[in-house]
């Protein structure tokens, strides 16, 4: 019987454990990568944002042009189309619309229309969008 139980007792395997050593290197090497990991989530939603930010931005100037060109040269006035004007889909949304005689100052009878739509937000999510169209009377 003794001699069956030291046969049994060379087959187990010898079990180590984990020396502390280690297990404080792998916490390190884990944190180092969670933080690369964090950073790029950070910096992805910034720019997911500003891309959002951007394409509004476009929407409302482009549509603040379609209706200066629907309007016609002759009605476009500081009344109906006012300048600056709020862009409440916006943090801190602001427009501008400048209108200026094309192609040189002496012309008449068509405008160069900018409209210009600033935001804020933070560093790396505010912007600037602007959208030019020439305005001429409907013919």
């Amino acid at each position: 019987m003794r001699g069956y139980r030291r046969r049994l007792a060379r087959r187990r395997p010898v079990r180590r454990g984990v020396t502390l050593i280690e297990l404080m290197v792998t916490i390190v090497l884990l944190g180092v990568g969670l933080v690369g990991v964090s950073s790029m989530f950070i910096v992805g939603y910034k720019n997911q944002t500003h891309a959002h930010f951007t394409s509004v931005a476009a929407d409302v100037a482009n549509r603040k042009v379609e209706r200066l060109r629907s309007a016609g040269l002759n009605s476009i006035d500081n009344v109906t189309f006012p300048s600056p004007f709020a862009v409440p889909e916006l943090p801190s949304g602001q427009g501008t619309i400048i209108w200026e005689p094309y192609p040189d100052p002496t012309s008449s009878n068509q405008l160069l229309a900018t409209v210009s739509i600033t935001w804020g937000g933070g560093k790396g999510i505010e912007g600037r969008v602007d959208v030019c169209a020439v305005v001429s009377n409907h013919g």
